[in-house]
């Protein structure tokens, strides 16, 4: 009866502390056009939706561990676009149309994927507030892609436009900070 009392005792320290190591947090499964947890690295969680239009050109908010309440909006580019040259987007800005607003995105890299490339794009960071007030605004999100003097994106990218669903962003950013904080 002793080692049932000794067990149960360890069991309840074990619900009360309230610490979590990396290896105990779970990625949420993906549910089509919500948003979800569903990326947890040692050092970052990302809260994600899917494309609406490219399926895999997931919206990121990416969320730093000790730098929990901002997040960094990021998302990819899939490209069947043969350019011979697409690898030079590294550390180019890109001028695009963000849920009506023109903004400056930076390419921060393309490389080989699949049958094309695939381009990382960083939209920016902002707090994560700030970021639930802006990403609700609009439903669908939309980014659109375009040409200016400085580069001819439509010659890298032969779908210029994306866009993504804002269903269950607010909480699924409050889950993904609570995470965060437990790295």
């Amino acid at each position: 009866m002793t080692k049932f009392y000794i067990i149960r005792f360890i069991l309840f320290l074990g619900l009360i502390n309230p610490s979590v190591s990396f290896a105990e947090l779970i990625a949420e499964e993906s549910i089509e056009n919500q948003w979800g947890v569903d990326i947890i690295t040692e050092n970052s969680v990302h809260a994600t939706v899917n494309g609406q239009v490219t399926h895999g050109d997931r919206l990121h908010v990416r969320m730093i561990k000790d730098h929990c309440d901002k997040g960094n909006l990021i998302t990819f580019v899939y490209t069947y676009s043969n350019h011979p040259e697409i690898e030079q987007l590294r550390d180019q800005y890109v001028t695009t149309n963000f849920m009506g607003n023109e903004i400056i995105v930076n390419v921060l890299f393309a490389s080989p994927f699949l049958m094309g490339h695939r381009a990382t794009v960083d939209i920016g960071w902002a707090d994560i507030e700030e970021l639930k007030d802006i990403l609700s605004q609009e439903n669908p999100i939309m980014m659109e892609y375009k040409d200016s003097s400085e580069i001819k994106i439509s010659d890298y990218f032969d779908i210029t436009e994306n866009s993504w669903s804002n269903d269950g962003l607010s909480k699924a950013l409050d889950r993904a900070m609570d995470m965060c904080k437990k790295l």
